[in-house]
């Protein structure tokens, strides 16, 4: 008997690396697949001994996941409308959420939107009242691939996205910052993007639209594995944030990035909607659209 419990513990202890050598090189392709995406490198200081994995077996998961990247340009999160929502829905809204979960063309997508913007309960001030702040999850974007790449990842593997605003961003980021949020369904692995944002400063006081938010620095982008949370890099502008992304000298030039808020529901219940679209800024993601969900 002895020996055959031997056996089946070498068996289980094997089976457990192996597993927990998948685990590691995921985690190496998601790290690296993200830095990528943001034109950085890997800092030798800031992860230690996980660099081993990075530039190990990471590098064949990486090979092998890449291939199997859907190229599109939207995101869309057909999960979300199975779960409950507090919110009474007018036939607009309806309709845009319908649209989503159907997948249609992004066209059909703005069109949806367009009917719904008119009906904004904010009345174009959603940058600068208390209900935008919340949890909020990216069920719809334009041009996903340029946000991030890991939108595009088969759905056993895709993160969820988040964005956190005012209480809820502060308890995470600190006061004043929003944070935009990847969660690994597979392993306790969370990729963290935080910066600056307030309601655009409007020298034109006969314009009493308080729809943008301004982004601002410092951006610190920052990886937590189980409770283990590390700082990877902190950009304290604009133009060396961009840079790091690989923009060239027009991008990082160009001014901060504002996100126009082009519909909130006003409830402050899960299921409200929040419609934005970045209206200038850094070039390469101008014009792209998100709608988010409030959790």
């Amino acid at each position: 008997h002895s020996c055959v419990d031997n056996l089946h513990l070498e068996v289980e202890t094997s089976r457990n690396m192996k597993n927990l050598c998948q685990i590691f090189a995921l985690f190496s392709f998601l790290a690296k697949h993200e830095m990528l995406s943001l034109g950085l490198e890997m800092p030798r200081n800031s992860i230690s001994r996980r660099e081993v994995f990075v530039k190990g077996a990471g590098v064949t998961t990486a090979a092998v996941a890449t291939a199997f990247l859907p190229q599109q340009n939207a995101f869309a999160n057909n999960n979300f409308i199975d779960e409950s929502s507090e919110v009474t829905s007018s036939p607009e809204r309806n309709a845009l959420l319908q649209k989503i979960v159907s997948k249609a063309s992004d066209d059909e997508v703005e069109l949806a939107i367009k009917n719904l913007e008119r009906l904004d309960p904010s009345k174009g001030n959603a940058a600068s009242v208390d209900e935008l702040g919340g949890r909020w999850e990216l069920i719809y974007s334009v041009n996903a691939e340029a946000f991030s790449p890991l939108l595009n990842l088969p759905e056993p593997i895709r993160p969820r996205s988040l964005q956190l605003i005012g209480e809820d961003a502060a308890s995470v980021v600190g006061d004043g910052r929003i944070a935009q949020v990847l969660n690994f369904p597979i392993i306790p692995l969370t990729f963290l993007l935080s910066s600056g944002a307030v309601p655009l400063a409007d020298p034109d006081l006969s314009n009493k639209d308080t729809s943008n938010l301004e982004i601002f620095p410092p951006f610190r982008f920052e990886i937590q594995l189980g409770s283990a949370r590390v700082q990877v890099v902190e950009a304290g502008s604009d133009a060396e944030f961009r840079a790091l992304n690989a923009r060239d000298e027009d991008a990082q030039k160009a001014g901060r990035n504002i996100y126009k808020q082009r519909y909130l529901d006003m409830t402050g219940k899960k299921g409200d909607l929040r419609i934005s679209e970045v209206t200038s800024g850094d070039p390469v993601i101008v014009g792209e659209v998100f709608v988010h969900r409030r959790l």
